[in-house]
């Protein structure tokens, strides 16, 4: 285990991001991308018999495994960079220099003020607009602000909202509903913390609970009863949440 340098919390060495604030792990990044790259230079080991195979059957048939190969080669090679961008963008800087450590504190300290005033003015909208530009756009965590977990709330449900008119559709897509059931599930099992109680218990009696029963047919027993798996007590993990719900989208009707 290792700590995160970004919330404090105890990780595996090996996960390329922390599970409980979404901060890149480089040194379980680095070696998943390692550990790929040793794959792609294992198949170019293979693949660098199949000319000399194919010579014997004839330079032309030799020469189409060769392109073949190459261009399977690049896309797998793509294909992982990609993945490896996808997964770092939009994420808090790794901050090493002082210089960016005090523009790091300065701008939390600034967003947490803000993030207080739309907390006393129980702004949902406006608190997911703060959490959203220092965490997407930014890229500065807020991780440790008194109103942290209200305003990750915040941003979740107003994405919740804006994919809830999905649910009109006649056939829902797969992503479309696994980012619904994670939402409801979050909401549901009160991720948000004693902080955000106030704003986000009536919300999540009144609509959330409602899709969870209505929508996708569970019951409370069984909701609870996934509970145990997706809990680091006293806190979810958002990470297993995630993996854990998955699963159930197509229970849509």
């Amino acid at each position: 285990m290792v700590i995160c340098p970004n919330c404090g919390a105890q990780i595996k060495k090996d996960t390329t991001r922390c599970p409980y604030c979404g901060y890149i792990n480089k040194e379980g990044a680095e070696k998943k991308y390692k550990e790929d790259l040793d794959r792609i230079k294992e198949d170019i080991y293979e693949t660098k018999k199949e000319p000399v195979k194919a010579l014997t059957k004839g330079i032309k048939k030799g020469t189409k495994v060769i392109f073949v190969t190459i261009a399977v080669i690049i896309v797998i090679s793509a294909v992982l960079v990609l993945e490896l961008l996808r997964e770092m963008k939009d994420k808090p800087k790794d901050y090493l220099s002082n210089k960016d450590q005090v523009y790091a504190s300065a701008y939390k300290e600034t967003a947490g003020r803000e993030l207080a005033t739309a907390y006393e003015d129980k702004d949902i909208q406006k608190m997911a607009e703060i959490f959203d530009k220092a965490y997407s756009v930014d890229r500065i965590s807020l991780w440790g602000d008194p109103h942290y977990e209200t305003g990750f709330a915040s941003s979740r449900y107003i994405k919740l909202k804006d994919c809830l008119s999905n649910l009109d559709k006649k056939k829902i897509k797969k992503k479309e509903a696994e980012e619904i059931t994670y939402y409801c599930f979050y909401f549901y099992y009160r991720a948000y913390g004693e902080d955000g109680a106030e704003l986000f218990d009536p919300i999540r009696e009144d609509e959330i609970i409602p899709l969870l029963t209505e929508r996708l047919g569970y019951t409370t027993e069984q909701m609870d009863a996934m509970k145990d798996t997706v809990m680091d007590p006293p806190n979810l993990n958002r990470t297993a949440l995630y993996k854990a719900t998955k699963k159930y989208y197509k229970n849509y009707h």
